[in-house]
This record gives C-alpha cells, sequence and structure tokens, in this order.
C-alpha cells in the first residue's frame, strides 16, 4: 500500500525513540548504502536502518540517486567519465555540489549511459534487498533536466546515438531536406550545431524557447522525454521483482512541465518546495498549486521545506510557523514530513547545518491524523469552478524564462503562470476549485474525459495552448466559461460556497468523498492570524461558517469540531433551505469541522 493522506513521515531515518514519538508510519528519504556510521558495512547498516524502521511499524522508503550520489558512481565504474553529461564543448556538466571526491567534482551524470543506468539498477537492487518497502527515485532530474540553460547538454556519445536512431524512425523525410540534415547513419547533432555557427553560449540561451528556435530542438527534447519516461517505468517494473505492488515515488518537481514525466509509473510524489519565513508570507502560497495539482494527477505528496527553507529557524527559532505549513498540508489532502531534523546548507570546507526540533513542537499535529484518519482519507477536494491546466502554456513560459536563467529541477517553487496565479487568487478568497489537465505531446489529456457540468464555472486562460479539439470540447460544453482577467472579476462571477465571519484571515478548505452524497462534508480552517514575535496564533471566537447548498447539493443538520490536542465538540448547526451555518465557539491555528 502506498502512502495515505493520515500517514505520517518522518524526512530521513531516526532512532526508534523518534519514530514512537512523531506515531510514524512511513519515512521519506531512506539512505543510500554509504560508509558506515556505527561500524557496520553500507548494506548491513541499511538493513539495521531498515529493521528499526519496521520494528516501529514504520514503511521504509529506499532511495535511489540521480545527483547526491554520483561519488558512487565513481566507485562504481572506472569508465565514469563515459557517462558524464556533456555540453556543446565536449565538457563534462557539474552539479551544485560543492565537494570533490577523488580529485573529481560532483559530476552531472547521463541516463541514457549505459554504465550509468547499469548503476542506478544496482542503487535500487541494494535498496530493495535492504528489505525497504517503498521506493523514490531522488533527485529526479536526470538528464532531461540538463537540457536547460544551466548545463547545455547533453551531447555526449549515447544521446548522439540514441537520437540519431530516434530521427531514422520520427523525422518526416521531407524535413530531412529543409533541415539539411544529410545522411542520418552518419548524423551527429553536436557537430550539426556547431556547423551552423552555435557556440555553448547561444545554445543555453535558446535551448528552452518554445516553440523551438535551434533547429531539430523540440525532437532532441522529445528524444529525452520519450527516454527518461522509459526508465521510470522501467524503475518501477524492476522494483516489483522484489515485491508484490512495490509503491514507487519521486522527488520530481512535475510541476514543471520538463519533469512531469512518467506519471502513471508513479504512486506518489516525495517532493520539495519552497517556504518562506513570516516576516515574507504567514500562510505558504505556492505549495498550494503544488497539491491541486497533484491532485489533478491523481497523486498524493509527502512533502517538506528545501534545505534553505529551515534556515532562518534554525537561527530564529519558531516552531509554531511551521505549524502552519503542516496543518496546510494535511488540510489540502497530503503529507508534511515530520522536520525533526532538517539538514539547512552546505558550503565548501565548512561543516553541514542542521535544524533540529524539539520534543513538544509538532508531535499533537501528527497525532490529530493519526487519531482520526476518518477525517483525512478517502477525502477529496469540494470544487465549484474547474481551472484548465496546459502544459504547452507551461513550456512557453519556460521559454519566456530564458533572459532569468531558468536552472529546471533546481527551481523548487512554481511557475508564475496565469494559471498559478489564479489558484492562488482562488485560494485566498475561499473559492473551491480543481484543475483538469489539458495534456498535449507529453502527458496524457484529462479534459476531453472530464464531467464539466458538475463545475459552476470552468476557468481558461487566454492565449490557452490547447488544440483545436480540445478547445472545441470547452466551447460546446454546457457550462459557464470565464476567460482569466482579475481575480476580483473571477471571484465575482462564481460567487462564494463557503464562507467565515467574525473572523478575518481564515483560510477554508472544504473536502468530501466522491460518488459519496451521504457523506459528511469535511472542512479545514486555518488561522492565518500569527505574531511573528510570540509566534502565537490569535484566538478566535463565535465564527460563523457558512457552506451554501449548491457546493455540494444538499444541507447538514449537524456538526462536530475537532482540533490538535483536544476532545471532539459538538457544536451549532443551523440549516435553511438554501445553506447550513455553524458557530464555532474558539479556533487556534487549525481545527476540521465535521458536517452531517
Amino acid at each position: 500500500m502506498g502512502l495515505k493522506r493520515s500517514d505520517v513521515l518522518i524526512t530521513r531515518p531516526c532512532s526508534m525513540d523518534v519514530y514512537r514519538r512523531y506515531r510514524a508510519t512511513g519515512l521519506g528519504w531512506g539512505f543510500l548504502p554509504e560508509p558506515d556510521r556505527r561500524g557496520l558495512p553500507p548494506d548491513e547498516e541499511m538493513m539495521r536502518d531498515v529493521d528499526e524502521a519496521h520494528r516501529c511499524g514504520v514503511k521504509f522508503q529506499g532511495r535511489v540517486e540521480l545527483d547526491a550520489d554520483w561519488m558512487g558512481m565513481i566507485d562504481y565504474d572506472s569508465n565514469f567519465m563515459e557517462s558524464t553529461v556533456r555540453d556543446l564543448n565536449n565538457k563534462p556538466a557539474v552539479t551544485w555540489w560543492a565537494h570533490t571526491y577523488k580529485g573529481h567534482p560532483s559530476y552531472h551524470f547521463c541516463t541514457n549511459a549505459p554504465g550509468y543506468r547499469r548503476y542506478l539498477m544496482v542503487q535500487l537492487r541494494r535498496v530493495m534487498e535492504a528489505g525497504a518497502d517503498w521506493l523514490m527515485i531522488d533527485s529526479a532530474i536526470p538528464t532531461i533536466g540538463a537540457l536547460n540553460a544551466r548545463y547545455g547538454g547533453c551531447f555526449c556519445q549515447h544521446c548522439m546515438a540514441g537520437f540519431r536512431d530516434f530521427l531514422k524512425e520520427d523525422l518526416d523525410p521531407r524535413a530531412r531536406g529543409s533541415l539539411q540534415t544529410g545522411d542520418l547513419a552518419s548524423f551527429d547533432y553536436r557537430d550539426y550545431l556547431l556547423s551552423r555557427g552555435f557556440t555553448d553560449e547561444r545554445y543555453r540561451a535558446e535551448i528552452l524557447a518554445f516553440p523551438a528556435t535551434i533547429p531539430l530542438a523540440q525532437e532532441y527534447f522529445n528524444y529525452q522525454w520519450r527516454e527518461v519516461n522509459a526508465l521510470f517505468r522501467e524503475f518501477k517494473r524492476y522494483a516489483q521483482e522484489f515485491g508484490e505492488d512495490v509503491p514507487m515515488s519521486s522527488n520530481s518537481p512535475y510541476y514543471w512541465a520538463e519533469f512531469m514525466y512518467a506519471v502513471d509509473a508513479h504512486d506518489f510524489y516525495t517532493n520539495e518546495m519552497e517556504y518562506r519565513p513570516p516576516e515574507e508570507e504567514v500562510l505558504p502560497s505556492e505549495p498550494i498549486y503544488t497539491f491541486k495539482l497533484a491532485d489533478a494527477l491523481g497523486k498524493l505528496v509527502a512533502i517538506t521545506g528545501v534545505p534553505s527553507a529551515f534556515e532562518p529557524y534554525r537561527l530564529n527559532d519558531r516552531p509554531g510557523h511551521i505549524r502552519l505549513w503542516i496543518a496546510q498540508a494535511y488540510a489540502h489532502g497530503h503529507v508534511f514530513m515530520a522536520p525533526d531534523k532538517m539538514w539547512t546548507r552546505r558550503f565548501a570546507g565548512q561543516p553541514d547545518r542542521w535544524y533540529h526540533s524539539k520534543p513538544g513542537d509538532y508531535e499533537d499535529l501528527y497525532h490529530f491524523a493519526r487519531d482520526y484518519p476518518d477525517l483525512f482519507d478517502g477525502y477529496e477536494s469540494a470544487a465549484s469552478v474547474a481551472l484548465i491546466f496546459s502544459n504547452n502554456a507551461v513550456r512557453q513560459y519556460l521559454g519566456e524564462r530564458l533572459s532569468s536563467g531558468h536552472l529546471g529541477g533546481q527551481n523548487r517553487s512554481a511557475p508564475k503562470t496565469d494559471l498559478v496565479q489564479a489558484c492562488l487568487a482562488l485560494s485566498a478568497a475561499n473559492v473551491p476549485y480543481r484543475i483538469i489537465v489539458a495534456g498535449d505531446d507529453w502527458i496524457d489529456d484529462r479534459l476531453l474525459d472530464a464531467d464539466l457540468s458538475q463545475f459552476r464555472a470552468v476557468l481558461r486562460f487566454e492565449p490557452s495552448h490547447l488544440n483545436g479539439e480540445q478547445e472545441a470540447y470547452l466551447s460546446s460544453a454546457a457550462i459557464q466559461l470565464v476567460t482569466w482577467s482579475t481575480s476580483a472579476e473571477i471571484i465575482n462571477a462564481v460567487g462564494h460556497d463557503v464562507t467565515a465571519a467574525g473572523a478575518e484571515n481564515l483560510s477554508l478548505v472544504p473536502r468530501i468523498q466522491p460518488g459519496n452524497a451521504n457523506s459528511p462534508l469535511i472542512c479545514h480552517l486555518l488561522n492565518r492570524n500569527y505574531d511573528p514575535q510570540t509566534d502565537s496564533y490569535r484566538k478566535e471566537s463565535h465564527v460563523e461558517l457558512t457552506v451554501e447548498r449548491g457546493m455540494v447539493g444538499r444541507i447538514y443538520t449537524s456538526a462536530t469540531l475537532f482540533a490538535p490536542g483536544q476532545a471532539p465538540v459538538a457544536v451549532d448547526c443551523r440549516a435553511s433551505e438554501t445553506s447550513t451555518t455553524v458557530t464555532i465557539p474558539n479556533l487556534g491555528m487549525w481545527a476540521i469541522l465535521k458536517l452531517e
């Protein structure tokens, strides 16, 4: 079984006491076999980590590393240089890790290189043979991630040979003449670009343009896209040789177009996002889009902050604010991994830095999810509005960002597209919505089979970047089709289905059980009235929550309030023909209202 909405994950292997203190059910980042820390050979040490997790009832997620284990590749393959990503000048690409190993920098290895693929499968085998329950691919920025302005690749011999074969199969014979490819039997894409005056600098500056400006760039992306999808499906297939239905996740920033690969091979995502200190924003905004897009893909997310997100809290301990990160993820149906010990930074020649939580900082939030799984599992977002996601639009946005030096997978924040801005605006206004994915040649389409009649409005964007069939489907549907302009106009057009009176700065997240008209309505209430000086939340009292009948087609006659560390309380519930109103006597940082 994979990730559940009520699960509690620890980010990294820890003591059995920590597992039990959080009542953890899973582990996010299980280490690779590595040099011993307790006097054990690497594989035996990992087996001990797995055994300790299992003794605490914790599912162990082992990982295959696509960047952090570059040292292991150097040890594994004496010909490791043949597997490095190469730029247009045939220079090996170096990743962001600051340290060296055996006189070598942190090379970026090519996932199309046979030697490196063998090593990746060796990693997978060692992890699974150690007893891991789940498999995670980390950091999922393989060769297609090198096709950006930072790395300028890949032009290794393996990619050149693979692309040559790809063109033989896929390139229209009529295009061969106009592109002047010559005899494809001897075609080399690197030589082809160099002969046309492309430099490494120019290639890096233009590679993400969409539509493509570099000849054959789109075909090259398609080739790399096909190969990385095949690799991830092979990871999934191979893992099944070690157990029945082994779940697989990845640390893929799927909210960027070039990393939404092999969605079908993922059971869930294990992800890092940018989180900001309260002086910049109290309630995290961009993770909301991450959660909503995962919902649209039918996946759950086990999330945490990028390492640098915890550095301000290492310097100024404010667990109260991080508690809101945790509550927000669970409110949206996803899991924020317990931040017990978090790596924050590394500089060359300096020791690693760590954020350490204190006992009592977060445990009650995780116990809350474990005590009331029926408030989380089986529920999905209620939605009055649908937003159309176009993968083509995100690809276009990448091209527009060329001048700002897009860094591919190292950008762990959401793309600032109109869709993202609309998501954040509707969330801030407490308008429940859902994203529907309009696919392209890279990802499966979910729009043409979607039942749009369930939504009061469907929000599209201009330019839409949809194909003709998708545009026709939207135009013919008997729905209110609204084009994004400003948040105020959209909110006025769609109205409000759930509102709160008596308090400001509340985030309301209603959730339903799809297909069960008689199920309770769950509404999470997040209190954004945070004081960074005291690291606390203003207590609100006598809050009136109103749910319009139109959102779910029914009214409710009873209500129960749940909150971390408190016993459930029946609260006043009043129903009319058109709405249900509930009075909440007291509200802290997070509460869940159950309407029946």
